[in-house]
């Protein structure tokens, strides 16, 4: 195996890693926008009309999640990262994904560039991922007698 092969097939894992934490994030960010509404829609005043969007919310790519996110969500150090991620997700997804296979013949293709943007962007990814679920906790823990916030005092143990 060349050792362009070997760059290549070492990108790939880091490369899958990231757009699985892409994903992760995408499918956190839609669980916390359809909490929020669902706890705005239980605690608004009868007669005013307010309903979730529970299919616009499931369908929502990341950019458009993230806006709707943006609009239940105080946390503007977490937003500005999130607004971000298309970016680098398209970037994954598309250029350097087509990078590792064409690199593996094209010598003025960076591999090891594209290795450390997957491996920089897992991480982020990671750890803003992490910081949803603490969003997620907070929003639960702050209507505890609600249906859904009990959930997160009974796996918390706060109950």
């Amino acid at each position: 195996m060349s050792n362009r092969q070997q760059q290549s097939r070492e990108l790939l894992p880091h490369l899958m890693r990231a757009l699985a934490f892409m994903q992760m994030i995408e499918e956190a960010l839609r669980l916390y926008v359809g909490t929020a509404e669902q706890l705005i829609a239980a605690a608004v005043p009868y007669g005013i009309p307010f309903q979730v969007d529970s299919k616009k919310i499931n369908k929502a790519a990341l950019g458009t999640i993230t806006t709707m996110f943006e609009k239940v969500n105080r946390n503007t150090k977490l937003i500005e990262h999130l607004r971000k991620l298309p970016e680098h997700r398209n970037y994954l997804a598309h250029a350097a994904l087509m990078q590792s296979i064409r690199g593996i013949h094209d010598e003025s293709i960076d591999l090891e560039y594209a290795k450390t943007h997957a491996i920089a962007t897992g991480d982020h990814a990671e750890q803003l991922l992490s910081l949803i679920a603490q969003e997620l906790k907070s929003l639960l823990v702050n209507f505890p007698n609600s249906r859904i916030g009990s959930l997160v005092t009974l796996e918390t143990g706060d109950a």
